[in-house]
């Protein structure tokens, strides 16, 4: 009787850590799917547009340099 009761004991015990922990399993497992969504939400709507703005004031930059560069020349007929 007591070896029954015991386990019982031990079978609702682990039933109450495999709850427990696949609960914070799939605590982790959200926060770590919303970290990486937010990753790319932020990548997506800020860095990538920062960084073809930067490239394209550099590019006109460069432009800007060649058109300054320019030589006219007149031509002689």
């Amino acid at each position: 009787m007591n070896e029954e009761i015991m386990v019982n004991e031990v079978i609702e015990t682990t039933e109450e850590i495999a709850t427990a922990s696949s609960g914070k399993g799939f605590k982790v497992a959200a926060g770590v799917g919303l970290t990486v969504l937010g990753g790319f939400v932020a990548y997506k709507y800020v860095i990538k547009p920062i960084a073809a703005k930067i490239k394209a004031k550099k590019e006109q930059r460069g432009i800007n340099a060649e058109v300054d560069n320019f030589v006219d020349v007149e031509i002689d007929e």
